[in-house]
């Protein structure tokens, strides 16, 4: 997928009118600067049938006009050429252009621009810094699927992401007699029946809620989430990761 934006096929359209009309009597610089123009946008779209068409014979036009005075006028049977050349190729364009979909990105409760390009600023002040990179891949990816209306996706994703920052506040508070495999479930029962120092109680009931209620959920493949549901755990994971870079900030 690639991100294109609606005014440039707007421009295209209005680009290739002003292309194809009074080329006639025009400087053959002029007719150069249009052909040249056209090709370059051209290859920006995917219109494999069109271009086939079109591209060579123009490239050859470009060919003829370089040995030409730029600043004569383009003859008639070089302008008859190329005034063909574009009728054959419009049936060609009108066919490859009603398959082309454009999908609009629809509201939601987080502004779409934040989750597709900035989703760390959902985040508490200094807290992304904070995050491991498999972390700030998995909150980006999270967002990114919300936007795309994708929330089981995002569910996974934002799993991944909590699951990694509670591996980092295990690591932060137990540096001896660690886990072989350190799992949530276990992690938060290690930090639960730790002495001081050890994260808050409010804390490590918010990270078993969310492991009980969501993350173990989330492994199971009759779960689906809708994209209400999904923004829902996006919060709740928000605030438990906030508050695990406080925590790990503090002590």
């Amino acid at each position: 997928m690639k991100e294109q934006s609606i005014y440039s096929y707007y421009r295209f359209g209005y680009n290739y009118r002003i292309f194809t009309e009074n080329i006639t009597k025009k400087k053959v610089k002029n007719v150069t600067r249009r052909i040249a123009d056209h090709l370059k946008e051209r290859k920006k779209y995917s219109l494999p049938v069109t271009s086939q068409i079109i591209i060579e014979p123009l490239e050859e036009i470009m060919e003829k006009l370089s040995h030409i005075d730029e600043e004569s006028i383009i003859s008639e049977e070089i302008a008859t050429e190329l005034e063909n050349l574009i009728k054959k190729a419009d049936p060609a364009l009108d066919s490859e252009l009603q398959l082309k979909k454009v999908y609009l990105l629809t509201s939601k409760r987080f502004e779409v621009t934040v989750l597709l390009e900035d989703s760390k600023s959902l985040l508490a002040k200094d807290t992304w810094q904070k995050l491991t990179i498999n972390a700030q891949n998995d909150f980006n990816f999270a967002c990114q699927c919300i936007a795309l209306n994708l929330g089981t996706s995002s569910a996974f994703h934002i799993m991944r992401a909590v699951e990694e920052m509670v591996k980092q506040l295990y690591f932060h508070y137990v540096k001896t007699n660690r886990l072989q495999k350190p799992m949530w479930g276990p992690m938060v029962e290690k930090l639960k029946n730790k002495k001081k120092p050890k994260p808050s109680q409010s804390l490590i009931d918010h990270l078993d809620n969310i492991r009980k209620n969501y993350r173990n959920p989330t492994q199971h493949p009759e779960k689906f989430y809708d994209i209400d549901e999904a923004q829902d755990l996006l919060h709740t994971s928000i605030v438990a990761i906030n508050e695990i870079s406080r925590q790990i900030g503090q002590s």
